[in-house]
């Protein structure tokens, strides 16, 4: 079966909360590349890619940190079959 590369798991899992537009760019592009593996990507990341339409009003705001902290949880816990 395909699974996710670890590596790319284990970077997001150990990343801090982004602080620049810059960080959400690097966090986006590492959840992109893991679309595949996370369901409805789009709806669970809806507060971080928001920040990205808007660059110059960076705020990372609670929504922002639950969706992130989600994602660290899903990549941690094994899938169920």
């Amino acid at each position: 079966g395909v699974e996710a590369n670890p590596e790319k798991c284990k970077a997001i899992i150990q990343m801090q909360s982004p602080q620049t537009v810059k960080e959400v760019q690097r966090l986006a592009g590492r959840l992109v590349f893991l679309s595949r593996f996370i369901p409805r990507l789009a709806d669970k990341a809806g507060p971080i890619f928001t920040l990205l339409r808007k660059p110059k009003n960076f705020e990372w705001t609670d929504q922002c940190e639950e969706a992130f902290k989600s994602f660290k949880t899903f990549l941690t816990t094994p899938p169920i079959l």
